[in-house]
This record gives C-alpha cells, structure tokens and sequence, in this order.
C-alpha cells in the first residue's frame, strides 16, 4: 500500500511536471511570437500633459503596425513605464523595461533632462531608443543608441530666426527659454547662430520648468527694448503662460517660438482665447504644414489627423493631432528600421537607420542620419507658421513663407 502511494504520487508529481513544462513552452512560445516595445514618458507628474498623448500616439502607432504585419512578422505588444518626470525614477524603469520585462526597442521619454541619463541605460544593453530630446548633448559618442525625432534647439529656431530679421525687419530681439536641458543647450548656440547673422539679443532671460509665472521676465524684456521675442521651451503649459502673461501685461510684442508652441496651440488657444495668439509665429514640420491652394485632406499628415480624431475623443482639448504626431512616428520609425535590418539586433538596427534614415517615409518631412548626427529630421523639414491655433480642415497649419501670403 504504501508503495502504491509512493507510486501515485511520483505519478501525479510527473504529470505536475509535466503540465508545467508544458505552460512553459507555451508561454515560452507566446512570448517569442511576440516583440516588446518599451515606451517609457511622464504619465504622472510635472510631465503627465505630455504622457498623456505619448501614451495614445504609441498605442495608435502600435495598433497599425500590428494591422500591418508586425515587425519581423511577429506582432508588438507596448509595455509602459512612468518616469514619475523624475530622472531618476526614470533609470530605474528603464532598466526594470529593459532587464526585466525583456524589451527590443525603447520609445520615450520627452524631455531632455529625463532622456539624457536613461541612454546609459539603453546604450548598455544596446536597445536602440527614440526619443523627443532636443539636447546638443545626444551626440552618438555620447549615446551611440540614442536617436530623435525632434531637431536640436537651435534648428528649431533658426527658422524663426531668419524671419525676425528678413521678413519681420527687427534688430532689437530677446531670447527666453526654460530651464530643461534642451533649452539650456541650445541658448549658447542660438546665440551664435544670431551673431552669424550680424545681431545680439538685446537681453536674454529663462524661467523655471512649468513656471507659475513669467510677468518679471517679461517686463524685463519690455524694458530692454525688445522688439520680437525669441521663446524655446518644451511643453505646452509654459507656452501658454507666456502668451498668458503677455495678455496680462498688456504687451503686444510679436513672439516666434519653437515647435512646442506650434502643437500646443490649439489647445491652449481654447483656454486662453485665440487673442492671446496675434503677433505669434513658430516653427513646424513642412509635412503638417500647407499653402493656400493645396489640396485638401491628400497629405499623409491631414490622413493621419482624421484617424487620431475618430480614435480619440476630444482630441482638440489635447492639442489636436499635431500634440500626437511626435510620438506617433516612433514606433513607426523603429519599426521600419528594425525591419529594413532584417534583425532586433540593437547594432544592426542602429547602424541600418544611420544609412537609411532617408528610405524611412514619415508624415513630418525628410528624415536624414549618420554616424556622427542621430537627430533624424533633415534641415529642410522645417519652417515657420501662422495661426498655429487654426487648422484646416485637414489638420494642417498654414506656413508663413507661402509666396503671396
């Protein structure tokens, strides 16, 4: 009897095994039938305005990549993280996407400041990662996995730049910009690009990261004799502060801003009145921009703004399409990379996108890429728009270089 039982229970501890052997094939299975993709953003915090249309873009992105074939032919499951916008909080749910959860690519985070010490982490582990940091010191030496789909600061405003002094006509222009790390990068060199350009700012003043006020920088400005503004910044609450202190004091000075401005406008214009937008130019990709006399609803940006609003409700409020569309690109963009590669092997993809960045086809513009530059929109994606609070139909913004216009 008691070998009997002896036997019995070797026997039910074998098929034990065995049926667990069995789910571990299958989720084994599963798993490798399956590429995860980290998306790491701020959806708590300070930044949480910005996680919220990361996380949307991405899962919209995700969705269509899927609805097309995968990557490598497997579908990709997203998997989120939440910087909690604090740095270093932001490390350690790098490392917890990539070390733990077992991700093969990284979209995200948002700003300079957050993105800058989680490339130690996906350089590491060579995760090719793609992010909106706009900081000068993103370099592939410093992190050779590391890819934007933002321009630098001072090409976002070199743009405006020209403008001020060739269109505008203005000598006396004054810079302000946030404290991120971004912005910080791209002070010195936007003041040598202006002194290319045979002028200096009249004065140059910053305001803290989702600043509560910016009245005393202003009347700052308004004493020195400004006449434009110059504003780089990186979210869409320090825009609207700006223009909302602007109103406050009663200066109608014009402001050219960075594309922060642009894809934040139409919904800070519903706070703030669409007053609060005279005299307001910034900058935009081309591809999200038209010229009076373009077709309608042909671009693929104007097809990608009908999809976002029958997806997501409410979607002016958030900024309309254009607040969606960096984030958006991204997993398309690794995707296609990944797949031109032939491989999730991180150098390969890294290394097929520096060479082919150019065959990548996004709704923004141009893309380029080498060695030696990993921020991916070409020079030329770039120009300088209008009414930014006033989409057509289609979702495009209109450009102010427009011949006749």
């Amino acid at each position: 009897m008691t070998k009997f039982n002896f036997s019995r229970r070797a026997a039910l501890s074998f098929a034990a095994s065995v049926t667990a052997l069995s789910a571990l094939g299958t989720a084994t299975l599963a798993q490798d039938d399956t590429i995860k993709m980290g998306g790491i953003m701020s959806l708590t915090g300070g930044g949480a305005s910005i996680g919220i249309n990361a996380k949307l873009a991405w899962e919209m992105a995700v969705d269509e990549i899927n609805e097309n074939g995968g990557i490598l032919g497997k579908q990709v499951e997203l998997i989120l993280a939440d910087t909690m916008t604090d740095p270093t909080h932001g490390v350690s749910e790098a490392r917890r996407l990539i070390e733990n959860e077992g991700v093969s690519l990284l979209v995200g985070p948002a700003t300079s400041q957050e993105t800058i010490p989680i490339t130690a982490v996906s350089s590491e582990n060579q995760i090719v990662q793609l992010s909106t940091a706009a900081s000068t010191q993103l370099t592939p030496d410093f992190a050779p996995y590391h890819f934007s789909d933002s321009v630098t600061g001072v090409n976002q405003m070199q743009a405006n730049i020209d403008y001020a002094i060739d269109v505008l006509g203005v000598e006396n222009i004054g810079l302000i910009s946030d404290n991120g790390g971004m912005s910080k990068a791209a002070v010195s060199d936007i003041l040598d690009y202006m002194n290319s350009r045979g002028i200096e700012p009249v004065i140059v003043q910053e305001f803290a990261f989702r600043a509560e006020d910016m009245t005393p920088q202003l009347f700052s400005m308004r004493s020195a004799g400004t006449e434009a503004i110059l504003l780089i910044n990186s979210i869409g609450d320090d825009s609207r502060k700006l223009l909302e202190n602007r109103l406050d004091i009663g200066w109608d000075v014009p402001v050219l801003a960075n594309q922060t401005m642009t894809n934040y406008a139409v919904g800070n214009a519903e706070l703030l009145g669409e007053e609060a937008f005279d005299g307001v130019l910034s900058t935009q990709f081309v591809g999200m921009t038209y010229c009076p006399g373009d077709p309608l609803g042909e671009s693929p940006f104007a097809k990608f703004s009908v999809r976002a609003n029958e997806r997501i409700d409410d979607l002016d409020r958030m900024g309309g399409a254009p607040a969606l569309n960096p984030y958006y690109i991204q997993p398309l963009i690794l995707a296609a990379a990944a797949n031109g590669a032939g491989t999730l092997d991180g150098t390969a993809v890294r290394d097929w996108l520096q060479a082919n960045a150019d065959q990548v086809e996004v709704q923004t513009g141009a893309l380029s890429a080498s060695s030696t530059n990993h921020f991916l929109p070409a020079p030329e994606s770039i120009v300088v728009v209008k009414n930014a609070y006033t989409l057509r139909e289609d979702g495009l913004v209109e450009r102010a270089d427009c011949s006749g216009s």
